[in-house]
């Protein structure tokens, strides 16, 4: 048996273990989890003289991105920075403000001063402040491409500061970078002599590169003046504007082209670069010949041109949009230039084969210039400007493939010359042959034609004969109808003399009337009238306004009152059936009866009037019978009566013919009875009367349907109701203003259209 001492040993032992155990694995895993979340202490670069640049990154360059951009210098010092891990310190497009910090120290072994170079290698920041170590705090550096070149510390295309401490201490610096383009900090400490070696060589390869693509440009504007092809135009432009695009992006323009222009060297980038993409896909279009080839996708081609010049327009109002979008067309417009070269190809544009051969070498040097800013290749001159020495080629090739199109065109053009040579040799050998049977044809033919000959030479005699007959014929017509012309321009005077003189109408209302009077032709079926009568005495007249008592009273007023009857005024617009010389007969038989009836007959009754004209018109023109003719008039009758208070009582009348008037209470009119005078179907018509009483100053207005049925050039109507506002807008307006209103607006309303009726409008203010 084990003691109890032992076992109670043994048992404290594993409590101990368990103890132990279950410490150690928290404590291990506690660590493993605190990992990812310690960040490892910044490490300062070391500069030594025998090494001539350090590129920051990694541990040696840390950052804090401030999304919101709240946070000064003095509380971002207080915040957690953390190394930059992203290739080439790429940011991306980014809205936010990135602050880095970075510590350098320069150990000798004596104590001067050191002279560094730092150079910030993206000329497109807007927003660059640059802080420096001092004695007595820091000293901020204000620079970017918002700000005009000359203010720069060193005349450089990128960003470059000289870095001045003493050996054997460690500086702190920082940065803040903010945007609306990409966010890059390729930052590289450089010594003095070793940056200007670069810059220097970097100067030479540019110049060369430049002058290659300004070169091509010319050359190729040269070929289009010389050879009259517009693919050589859109190439030169191309060419060119992609120079400036490159020199925008390089740094290089605020440098050398516009340095003071701030605002433009903002928009340059995309600006530029929307242009090229434009002109490289219309050329695109013109060089492969897509209306033939592919018309299909040369319709999408117009669309990314409209997308590729959008990009540039978003530029001018949000450049962080048109900076995404321009990404978008890069990335969209190769792949379809690419692809329409190859389909061109298939279908038989030989010049495609270069055409793809240089765009395929663009796309790998813009893909190797993707995997050396993803850090699958290593990041130097060479390799950051893959791009450009694609571009290169790229530009050599299209030249290339141009002269390769030129001579396909010109071996086309001799080919097609020379198959018209020997279709034109055919038809000359068919010609000759077909020349000699149609000599003999001729001759054989000929003969005949004398013959004919002699028979037309008889017919031009007989027409000869028959021309001087038509000739005679058109004197003598041209006689009668001069004869003709000439009578009926008598009928109008005839008819003007019978119409009321403008005395006879200044003496019955004075000046305070118009007359619009336009016939369709030399005569017209409208014709106004007017007359001032005397009606015959009536007894029961002598008590209107004093009613005796009795009849001895009744004898005295009788021989006491003094005879006077009332005199009434007469007023009638009528439209005949017709126009011209049926018309005007119409009308000087209207004229006549209207004579007849009122200042002879002496019916002063308006409905009465018109009863007596439509059986006087039956009875002249034998309407009883249907066989006879139709012809009638419409017409607008008015009798005036002046009222003893100074107001005016109007009796109107209307067969098939409206009186408008207007007083204080605005415009009215009456509706004439649907009746016309005259016609075999109304012989026994009956006309009703309607009253109305006007005060000084009031408008009324009879007129024919000549006005309201003119046309437009669209052969429109004037219309009642454009006719009835004309009237309400001229109420108010001068008498002699108002007739020069009418006239005025029916001329504009016709714009030269031939007149369809004749036109009679009688304004008069009582």
């Amino acid at each position: 048996m084990i003691p109890a001492a032992l076992l109670l040993t043994r048992l404290r032992l594993l409590i101990v273990i368990k103890i132990f155990n279950k410490f150690f694995l928290n404590t291990f895993l506690w660590f493993l989890i605190s990992l990812p979340i310690i960040t490892p202490a910044q490490v300062t670069q070391v500069l030594r003289p025998n090494i001539s640049s350090y590129f920051l990154t990694k541990d040696k360059l840390y950052y804090f991105e401030d999304v919101k951009g709240k946070f000064n210098f003095t509380q971002i010092q207080k915040q957690s920075f953390s190394p930059v891990t992203r290739n080439a310190n790429n940011f991306g497009v980014s809205a936010s403000v990135f602050w880095l910090r970075f510590k350098l120290q320069a150990p000798t072994n004596n104590a001067k001063k050191i002279n560094w170079l730092m150079e910030l290698a993206h000329p497109l920041l807007d927003q660059v402040d640059f802080y420096i170590p001092q004695k007595r705090g820091w000293k901020k550096m204000v620079l970017g491409d918002h700000l005009p070149f000359g203010r720069r510390p060193i005349h450089s295309r990128h960003f470059v500061i000289p870095l001045d401490f003493k050996s054997n201490t460690t500086q702190t610096y920082y940065l803040r970078l903010q945007s609306t383009s990409t966010v890059q900090a390729p930052i590289t400490i450089y010594q003095p002599a070793a940056f200007y070696t670069k810059q220097n060589y970097e100067q030479a390869i540019f110049s060369l590169y430049y002058g290659i693509l300004l070169v091509m440009s010319l050359y190729n504007l040269f070929l289009f003046f010389s050879l009259k092809t517009r693919p050589y135009l859109l190439y030169s432009l191309a060419i060119f504007v992609g120079l400036v695009a490159r020199i925008a992006i390089k740094g290089q323009g605020p440098q050398l082209l516009w340095p003071n222009w701030i605002w433009f060297s903002n928009i340059s980038v995309i600006l530029f670069t929307a242009l090229f993409q434009s002109f490289l896909l219309l050329y695109t279009d013109s060089f492969l010949n897509l209306q033939k080839y592919a018309p299909r996708l040369r319709k999408f081609f117009f669309g990314l041109i409209a997308l590729s010049l959008s990009m540039g327009i978003i530029n001018f109002f949000d450049l962080r949009l048109g900076t995404k979008l321009s990404i978008v067309v890069n990335l969209t417009n190769m792949p379809f230039v690419i692809a329409a070269g190859v389909i061109c190809y298939r279908k038989g544009k030989i010049a495609a084969r270069f055409f793809i051969l240089a765009w395929v070498i663009f796309a790998m040097g813009v893909f190797m210039n993707a995997l050396t800013l993803t850090g699958v290749l290593p990041f130097n001159f060479i390799t950051k400007n893959l791009m450009d020495i694609g571009g290169t080629l790229n530009v050599i090739l299209l030249s290339l493939a141009l002269a390769d199109n030129y001579q396909q065109f010109k071996r086309e053009k001799e080919e097609a010359q020379k198959k018209m040579l020997e279709v034109q040799e055919e038809a000359n050998e068919k010609l000759e042959q077909k020349v000699q049977e149609r000599t003999h044809e001729l001759q054989v033919k000929n003969n005949e034609v004398l013959t004919q000959n002699e028979e037309l030479q008889q017919q031009q005699e007989e027409i000869m004969a028959q021309n001087e007959f038509i000739a005679d014929t058109n004197i003598k017509l041209k006689r009668e109808s001069n004869k003709t012309k000439e009578s009926i321009q008598a009928a109008s005077a005839i008819q003007n003399a019978i119409l009321p003189s403008d005395e006879r109408m200044i003496d019955l209302f004075g000046p305070q009337y118009f007359v619009l009077y336009q016939p369709k032709d030399i005569v017209s079926g409208d014709f106004y009238w007017i007359s001032k009568v005397k009606p015959k005495f009536k007894i029961e007249d002598l008590w209107q306004t004093h009613q005796p008592k009795n009849e001895q009273e009744a004898l005295l007023q009788l021989t006491t009152k003094t005879l006077n009857a009332k005199e009434t005024t007469f007023l009638a617009v009528v439209d005949c059936t017709g126009h011209g010389v049926p018309g005007a007969f119409m009308s000087m038989i209207g004229n006549s009866l209207l004579n007849e009836i009122i200042n002879e007959s002496l019916i002063l009754e308006t409905d009465k009037i018109l009863t007596r004209l439509n059986e006087k018109l039956n009875k002249e023109l034998r309407q009883n019978n249907k066989g006879n003719l139709n012809q009638g008039m419409d017409v607008c009758l008015c009798k005036l009566e002046k009222q003893s208070n100074g107001n005016t009582k109007v009796y109107f009348t209307g067969a098939k013919r409206p009186l408008y008037y207007i007083n204080q209470e605005g415009f009215h009119s009456l509706r004439g009875d649907r009746i016309s005078i005259g016609g075999y179907h109304h012989t026994k018509a009956s006309f009703t009367v309607q009253t109305i009483e006007l005060q000084p100053g009031d408008m009324l207005y009879l007129a024919t349907d000549g006005m309201v049925d003119s046309p437009d050039p669209r052969r429109k109507s004037f219309g009642t109701l454009r006719f009835q506002k004309l009237m309400e807008a001229c109420a108010s307006l001068p008498i002699d203003q108002q007739k020069q209103q009418f006239a005025q607006t029916l001329e504009d309303y016709r714009k030269g259209t031939e007149q369809r009726d004749d036109i009679t409008v009688l304004g008069l203010r009582v």
